[in-house]
């Protein structure tokens, strides 16, 4: 038997645990900020994807503070405040081996405290924006602002990839040659991590190949 309800019926923090739960799994963004004043920021969001490959757009969503989506006063996460204030931001891969510093920048620590200091997490110096990349993630970009999308007490924030950072040991391409390309799977400690519901996560394990018939295969 199906239960068939109407979207009216649910809350808005009812639809948002239907959501985390049901859309599984889901990549995590781990993204890096700074506020006005220089100070870091960094939190992951797993409502995440990438919006166009060519322009090489990314794009997350960010919800109110705490995620209370019923509450009437809403206040903004730090990392959308340093977004709209400094329009700059980076975009870390979460690897296996950085998963426990990864939850652990999702506390709700007070404006102006650095996750990156909290969690004990390395960080290097980007290359065309403020904001650090995580030292040890597979892939970072580096990001601009485009355009961020009100939807009521969410935002779907977009940026413009400016830089790319990958590790070496995730790197398959020919530098010089237009043909950059990376395999997160080569090696477990790079392997990118999802998001489940509740406080799941999931390693990548087994991996099934299926080939089309119909074109490329790449």
């Amino acid at each position: 038997m199906t239960i068939s309800l109407s979207a009216a019926e649910f809350q808005p923090t009812e639809m948002y645990f239907l959501l985390r739960d049901s859309v599984v799994p889901r990549p995590i963004a781990w993204v890096s900020t700074v506020d006005a004043e220089g100070r870091t920021n960094i939190a992951p969001f797993s409502f995440f994807s990438v919006v166009s490959p060519s322009p090489p757009v990314l794009g997350f969503s960010c919800g109110p503070r705490g995620d209370n989506h019923n509450a009437g006063v809403q206040v903004p996460k730090d990392t959308h405040a340093n977004i709209l204030a400094t329009r700059e931001f980076v975009i870390n891969i979460v690897p296996e081996s950085l998963m426990d510093e990864m939850v652990k920048t999702a506390t709700d620590l007070a404006p102006g405290e650095s996750e990156f200091a909290y969690a004990t997490l390395p960080h290097a110096a980007s290359q065309t924006v403020a904001p650090p990349r995580v030292a040890g993630a597979p892939v970072a970009y580096e990001c601009r602002l485009l355009d961020i999308l009100d939807m009521g007490k969410n935002h779907w924030i977009m940026g413009s990839v400016q830089h790319v950072h990958i590790d070496e040991a995730v790197y398959v391409g020919r530098r010089g040659e237009q043909n950059h390309r990376v395999d997160l799977m080569a090696k477990i400690a790079t392997r990118p991590v999802g998001r489940l519901g509740r406080a799941n996560y999931v390693r990548l394990r087994e991996i099934e190949t299926r080939l089309r018939k119909d074109g490329p295969n790449n």
